[in-house]
């Protein structure tokens, strides 16, 4: 979640690759369900802000991300992952999104 919110569900699973014989690498499927209250979404829809949200009229819906990654280890110590989300209504407005998010990332251990 990329925001403030009062209640959420997550859910995951992940997998390491003994299966395709990958012994250090990992595939992971998550998902995470949020959302606000009834008096901070009305204090929203009203015009107010809080820490992150607010920029007007609030549409309220609950945020939603669902997450796909991969990481390989390279050699010992290095690991590469890449890793797919996608965010429906961000910051619980039902006005904007879907968005994708994809990111990569390099993790050196010594």
């Amino acid at each position: 979640m990329f925001t403030e919110m009062d209640w959420s569900v997550s859910a995951g699973i992940s997998v390491n690759g003994w299966s395709w014989e990958r012994f250090a690498d990992t595939v992971g499927l998550a998902f995470n369900l949020g959302g606000l209250h009834g008096p901070q979404r009305r204090f929203l829809a009203a015009g107010g802000s809080g820490f992150i949200l607010g920029d007007g009229r609030l549409a309220y819906a609950p945020e939603a991300v669902f997450e796909a990654f991969y990481d390989a280890r390279l050699a010992p110590g290095l690991h590469a992952a890449a890793d797919l989300q996608l965010v429906v209504n961000p910051g619980f407005n039902a006005d904007r999104g879907p968005v994708p998010v994809a990111t990569l990332r390099l993790r050196a251990a010594f």
